[in-house]
């Protein structure tokens, strides 16, 4: 049975693309001031670059579940309307389309709206996309699949005022697994985590969660709720941070700074306020209905007729590296690594080409910009896998040291002091021609690189066993060095979330050997067994500053190279341009 057909997966509707016509026409006719239609156009999902003539559209898909439909709207959407032809994947299961026009909103707005794909609350002051472990429904150590009470919440606030007019955005996310947090919930302003207790399905629940540049981890609010109450608890704290969120001071607005300002008593007692007063109203309980099981999607014999892969192929053994067991005997969830979270126009029209073939009809995105398929019989593997080389998508190294994340830096983004792809286009290059450090890269396969091109962690540098977030060193004359300040050791554990130290500035075009450096530290220094992001978390500053020598600007700039001034995939010499941001990510 097919992910649509097990769930209500429409969450569009015809009258958000007729108000956008509407609003964007006074707009035009001078009816509305442009701060105005700011407010409006964020809420619906259109966000400003730093070209002007041109925006960015993010698509909302809750738990990141994407129909073969959605996937060919989008591959028209790419090719029609953007200037280089492609969509990309961010960290919060979103499709973002950069270097559309504004005049096209309507028309994009209107296509996704036919497959059930919204751009409502997509940016803006509201509830983002709610976020969900992509192997829910088929992880072999899940309490139970999150899916029908991920779409559930997303129902109760999409376009409700009361959850969509509030001091900041707020994010929420959804993991069942209990032996890795696929979904983040540790670093969101809600996060649920599946449990049962007593025969009961309910949550652990914790808030106050985020990175930006003041990282908090999240608070445990409760061990346990039954899931009958999710819904309006979760509007409670809605309720609280509406109340007491900062709507004066947009630096200090998000539910962590509530959870400070308040105290962790002090907020409790604010929640459990908000909490009384439904239970005044008898609502606290509200059941999610649940779908049938899940089964198997149809044996298909056209998985089977396309070349495949000889079983002894290195690069498909490489590969069947990364894919993971489903629960379900004879099935496989395989993911797909994208390069830096980007999807050319033809791959969206092959992917869903694909979803259609060897599974059932969707695939879902994961917050390390990657998609998954899942519901492939083992069977199907090598096909999938040559299927996947011929569209240019069985890259190898998914969900390792190889697979690095980025934000999309100023190639885009207001805010951005570096270009952060450029970054990990610059990174992965030096992984794959590692020379003498290629054994280096081999023992650090488990540690992620994350990047973010300024400090506000859309790229979630402070969470990655090696992150990095874009800055700048004025060098006199005039003169500025692209740098990169290097995080080490974050990530999550069975405590939650520690993030990475800030230990260095490293100048963009040393970062590469710079990388091979800190890797070689730990081939030579780590303890027996200890994995990478444990080294990094307890390596002293002093010792990495020793290892990357040269690779580091001192502090009189007599090793200034010429190249230092000017950023990755740039040939002018660096000069930082930060403009109004529009709450990113």
């Amino acid at each position: 049975m097919s992910q649509e057909a097990r769930y209500d997966t429409h969450f569009s509707s015809p009258a958000d693309v007729e108000e956008f016509v509407s609003v964007l026409e006074r707009f035009e006719r001078g009816e509305i001031s442009s701060e105005d239609f700011r407010t409006f156009r964020l809420k619906r999902g259109v966000y400003g670059q730093r070209q002007m003539d041109v925006n960015m559209l993010r698509v909302k898909f809750p738990g990141g579940i994407m129909s073969a439909a959605q996937l060919r709207t989008a591959a028209g959407v790419a090719r029609e309307y953007t200037q280089y032809h492609k969509g990309h994947i961010t960290t919060r299961q979103n499709i973002q389309f950069h270097f559309v026009k504004l005049a096209d909103m309507p028309e994009v707005m209107g296509r996704f709206d036919l497959t059930g794909a919204t751009t409502r609350e997509a940016c803006g002051n509201t509830v983002r996309n709610v976020t969900g472990c992509p192997y829910a429904g088929v992880s072999g150590t899940e309490a139970y699949d999150i899916t029908p009470y991920m779409h559930a919440l997303v129902r109760m606030c999409l376009r409700e005022e009361w959850a969509n007019n509030l001091p900041r955005k707020f994010k929420m996310a959804f993991e069942g697994c209990t032996h890795e947090d696929h979904a983040q919930t540790a670093i969101n302003d809600v996060g649920f985590r599946a449990k049962i207790k007593d025969g009961v399905r309910g949550f652990e629940v914790f808030v106050a969660g985020g990175l930006s540049t003041s990282p908090r981890p999240a608070y445990r609010l409760h061990d346990f709720i039954p899931a009958e109450e999710m819904l309006a608890r979760t509007e409670a704290i809605i309720r609280v941070f509406d109340k007491h969120g900062n709507r004066k001071n947009r630096a200090r607005a998000r539910l962590k700074y509530v959870m400070k300002t308040l105290g962790e008593a002090g907020f409790v007692a604010a929640y459990e306020e908000e909490v009384a007063l439904l239970v005044a109203a008898g609502t606290l309980q509200r059941p999610v209905e649940l779908p049938p099981e899940e089964t198997a999607p149809a044996w298909n014999d056209r998985a089977l007729a396309g070349p495949r892969a000889a079983d002894d192929d290195p690069q498909y053994k490489e590969w069947l590296r990364t894919v993971d067991p489903q629960k379900q005997a004879g099935f496989a969830a395989v993911t797909i690594k994208l390069d830096r979270g980007d999807i050319s126009a033809d791959q969206f029209d092959q992917l869903a080409e694909l979803a259609e073939t060897f599974t059932d009809g969707t695939l879902r995105a994961g917050n390390r910009q990657n998609l998954i398929v899942r519901w492939v019989r083992t069977e199907y593997l090598p096909h999938l896998f040559t299927a996947l080389q011929q569209i240019g998508l069985a890259d190898l190294g998914s969900n390792t040291i190889h697979d690095v994340v980025s934000c999309p830096g100023a190639d885009s983004c207001n805010l951005a002091v570096t270009h952060s792809m450029s970054l990990a286009k610059h990174l992965t290059r030096f992984l794959k021609n590692a020379g003498k450090s290629a054994d280096s890269v081999e023992l650090a396969r488990t540690a992620d690189i994350k990047i973010s091109g300024c400090p506000n962690s859309c790229g979630q540098h402070h969470v990655a066993a090696i992150g990095f977030h874009g800055t700048v060193r004025h060098v006199g004359e005039g003169k500025q060095v692209p740098e990169y300040q290097l995080h080490l050791g974050g990530g999550f554990d069975a405590d939650g979330v520690q993030f990475g130290r800030h230990i260095v500035k490293i100048p963009a075009r040393r970062a590469g050997e710079a990388l091979l450096r800190l890797l070689d530290l730990y081939r030579d220094e780590r303890e027996d067994g200890e994995d990478a992001r444990t080294f990094f978390r307890r390596v002293t500053k002093e010792d990495v500053v020793e290892a990357l020598g040269d690779a580091l600007l001192d502090s009189q700039f007599t090793n200034l190279r010429d190249d230092d001034i000017f950023d990755l995939g740039q040939e002018r010499t660096f000069d930082v341009a930060i403009g109004r941001g529009e709450c990113a990510a």
